[in-house]
């Protein structure tokens, strides 16, 4: 507020609230869109700029994907740097995927391995994390990736009546857990 930047009797003035008053809209319209600007600075929160960032990695534009996926493309090229090691390759696909936790498990003697994926929802950048990992894996190894979602454990016992029997039944449901 323009008030707080000016001691408090002149801020009183009734001349100088009513300049306040009119100037006050388009100082915080200038805030705004600075703050905007900055926001595009950044490809986990750049918007109109995604142009502009697909051009500096010399990636295709592609009208079809979502702001989301654009953004997961984008990451998977700056974090697909060699050489590929299982930390790498693990936060790419955090990155890209925006996942709650990544592990990688390596299965040396088959020339694969295993990409444990865990997501409170589904996501929709598979195909994204999917291309990143082809381009930045040694290409003698294979891989696959397992989601995980995220289930809260809950149990319950439920019993009911049927036919003059009693019946009671047991639910459990369990966290989704990464492999050691």
């Amino acid at each position: 507020m323009l008030c707080k930047s000016v001691p408090p009797f002149v801020a009183r003035m009734r001349e100088m609230a009513e300049l306040f008053g009119a100037e006050q809209p388009e100082i915080d319209r200038m805030a705004d869109a600075l703050t905007d600007i900055i926001r595009q600075f950044y490809i986990k929160t750049a918007t109109w700029s995604l142009d502009d960032w697909e051009d500096e990695f010399g990636l295709q534009r592609n009208p079809v994907l979502s702001g989301s996926q654009r953004r997961a493309r984008l990451l998977a090229k700056l974090n697909s740097n060699p050489p590929a090691t299982v930390r790498m390759l693990e936060n790419l696909v955090l990155q890209v995927m925006s996942a709650d936790q990544v592990k990688i498990v390596e299965h040396p003697e088959e020339y694969c391995f295993d990409i444990y994926v865990n997501t409170e929802q589904l996501v929709d950048a598979f195909d994204i994390a999917d291309d990143a990992v082809y381009a930045a894996r040694p290409a003698h190894l294979n891989y696959k990736f397992i989601n995980l979602l995220i289930r809260r454990a809950s149990a319950g016992l439920y019993m009911g009546i049927a036919g003059g029997y009693i019946c009671i039944v047991r639910g459990v449901v369990e966290d989704a857990v990464l492999p050691d």
